[in-house]
């Protein structure tokens, strides 16, 4: 596998599509009024991660054209891509049947919704497991990576299905009384994800030590500075928990698009993250 910048497409991908089909079957009715939010909620979870998947596998430089690959690589249990197969396999044919069993104008067993939403879990956590599997970037190699990945994919999970519901439910009111503190609470803990992420790699001791910094350096000053400050933290953190909180005070009067400005600006965030994570990192033998 060659690491680069096509990569956080994929990162991005799954663990945005995770997090929409989990809010999307936390917060959509499962009354006839908000099917069809429900069903692009659950139609989009499927594409975004069919899609990550179709990426990594292009990336893979070979694994596309060569299924046997794959096939070798469900005999090993003991290897993370193995798990991401697995869970990404198990996700997409939940998710496909909850997706068919809505177009037929059913509802998804909640047993399957909840089964399908732990895989979605398992999927986005994957993404930040695969990279702090290379011990030879300090910047991946730390057990803060996979849950800062996971609460910046619930966070553009969250996004995500607030436009769909703008747009797709019935006068937009499919979002529950939570989703307003949800606004405030996740990208809180995204930022102390984050502040922790740099404050674990400048430690790196030992041999590490010189790629950690430099990877601190590009990320913070270097080459991808403007992807992380600009992409990841204005654009991404600051400027939607302003207009969230704004929009808290001023409840039903606040304008309609203040909150697509907000969700807007979280996902173009979650991608800016995850590029910067991916390119910023150096290795210990460069």
């Amino acid at each position: 596998m060659v690491w680069d910048g096509i990569v956080a497409c994929d990162l991005f991908c799954a663990g945005l599509g995770a997090w929409t089909f989990i809010f999307t079957v936390l917060s959509a009715g499962r009354d006839e009024a908000h099917r069809t939010a429900k069903l692009v909620g659950v139609v989009a979870a499927f594409a975004l991660v069919a899609l990550g998947a179709l990426i990594l596998a292009v990336d893979a430089r070979g694994g596309l054209l060569n299924p046997l690959r794959y096939l070798n690589l469900l005999g090993n249990l003991g290897s993370v891509m193995t798990w991401g197969v697995i869970l990404i396999s198990l996700f997409l044919l939940g998710s496909f049947a909850c997706g068919l069993l809505l177009l037929m104008r059913r509802s998804a067993p909640r047993a399957l919704e909840a089964a399908t939403a732990v895989l979605a879990v398992g999927v986005s956590l994957y993404t930040g497991v695969l990279l702090s599997t290379s011990p030879a970037f300090p910047l991946w190699n730390i057990a803060v990576l996979p849950a800062a990945f996971v609460v910046s994919a619930a966070y553009t999970g969250y996004a995500a299905y607030a436009l769909i519901a703008r747009f797709a439910a019935p006068k937009g009111d499919a979002l529950p009384a939570w989703f307003g503190r949800a606004a405030v609470v996740l990208p809180v803990l995204e930022a102390v994800a984050l502040a922790a992420l740099v404050a674990v790699v400048s430690g790196t001791q030992g041999s590490g030590a010189e790629a950690a910094a430099a990877s601190v350096a590009n990320l913070l000053g270097g080459s991808c500075a403007l992807a992380f400050w600009g992409g990841t933290v204005a654009v991404g953190l600051v400027a939607p928990l302003a207009l969230a909180v704004v929009r808290g005070r001023r409840g039903a009067a606040a304008p309609a698009w203040m909150g697509v400005v907000e969700w807007a600006c979280v996902l173009v965030g979650g991608f800016a993250f995850r590029y910067a994570v991916v390119v910023a990192a150096a290795p210990i033998f460069g």
